[in-house]
This record gives structure tokens, sequence and C-alpha cells, in this order.
């Protein structure tokens, strides 16, 4: 009797390693540790900011006085549109839910914005990022910190470098976005800093793909 069980626990064992994935990709995806609350929140909250920032960043575009706030908000809304298709795309893979739209304070801010008169515009548009931004980084560390999904830490990883970057363009008090490097930032991480000519047309932050996983391209996927 044990011998007969002994054999069927040995063919189960043996029948299952058939169904084992050759592509990491699939496994990678499959065995993606559940996304924990912490996980989750940060997913909302960058898929939030990104939102408001992509809105903000247009605005400025349009509004901004100066070129160097032009573009800065040219930036914003490339860098912040590459990020959410991958935490979009993630947040599907993952079955997170994300809002649809910014937060009730986000889209406050963003209302002041769209009425600040002109000449006020580039102050208001400087320290509503600046705020933005710092309150993103901070999360984004704690996730990296703490998080415990290999996907999701990966994109805060991935969106670290560039969120400095965007700090380090808006504390300037003059010239262009990107004419400092931030300290410690690794080669060929996302920089988010523009260059070129005196009128601000920015160049496109390298967002990376996170190497943890392999995010195949989704619908983004809303509450």
């Amino acid at each position: 009797m044990r011998t007969l069980l002994l054999a069927a626990v040995t063919l189960a064992a043996l029948g299952g390693c058939a169904d084992v994935p050759t592509d990491t990709a699939g496994l990678a995806s499959r065995t993606d540790t559940q996304p924990s609350e912490q996980d989750k929140a940060w997913m909302r909250g960058i898929h939030e900011g990104n939102l408001a920032e992509v809105q903000a960043g247009q605005l400025a575009a349009g509004k901004g006085s100066s070129a160097r706030i032009k573009s800065i908000g040219k930036m914003l809304v490339v860098d912040h549109t590459k990020l959410d298709t991958k935490v979009t795309n993630a947040a599907t893979q993952l079955r997170i839910p994300l809002p649809m739209s910014p937060s009730a304070d986000q889209r406050a801010m963003l209302a002041e914005l769209q009425d600040a008169p002109p000449e006020e515009f580039d102050q208001d548009f400087t320290a509503a990022m600046i705020n933005a931004h710092q309150a993103a980084l901070a999360a984004t560390k704690v996730e990296i910190s703490h998080g415990t999904s290999p996907t999701v830490v990966a994109l805060a990883r991935m969106a670290e470098p560039a969120l400095v970057a965007h700090l380090t363009a808006l504390r300037q008090p003059g010239g262009g976005p990107g004419t400092q490097t931030p300290t410690g930032s690794p080669t060929g991480s996302p920089t988010g800093s523009p260059t070129g000519s005196p009128t601000g047309s920015p160049t496109e932050s390298s967002i990376g793909t996170p190497t943890e996983t392999t995010l195949e391209p989704e619908t983004p996927h809303g509450e």
C-alpha cells in the first residue's frame, strides 16, 4: 500500500512538470508575489499623480510665461505619459483597479492653475509641482523599501530617477530644465532632463521597462 502511494505521488509530481512554462516572461507574470496593500496604494497614488502632472504639464506648455516653464511642462507630459502607460499595464497584469481621474486635491490644484493670472502662473505652477513631486518621491522610496511585488517595486525603482530629475529642474531658479544632473542617478536610468536650445525644447526621458519582469502592452485597467 505504501509503495502504491509513493508511486502515485511521484506520477503526480512528474505530471506537474509538464505545465512549467518555457518562456521566462510568462513565468514572471504567473509567479509574481501577490501585491500587498502597500503595492496597491503606491500604484493608485502614482497613477493619480501621473494623470495630474500630465494635465499640469499641458497647462504649463500653453500658459507658461517663460521658455523654461514651457519646457518643463512638455517634459512632464512626455515622462508621466510614458510612466503611466507602464503603470496601467502592470495594474492590468496584477488585477489592481486604478482611479479614473486625479484625486480631489489634485483636481483643485489643476483648477487653480487653470484660473491663475498669466503673471502668476509660472510661480504657482512651480510651487505646485515641487510639492507634488516631493510627495511622489517620498511615496516611491517607501514602495522601494517596503513593497512586496517585484513588478511594482521595479516600477518604483524606474520612476525614482525621473522624479528626482523633475524636482531638480523645477528647483532651478533660471535656465532650462536638465542643466544639472541629479547626483547618484545610475547610468542609463531615466533622467527626464531635456537638453537643447534656449527655447526649452525638451528631450524625452528614457523611462525603461522594469528588469524584474516583462510587461506586455495591455488596455489600461480602470475601476
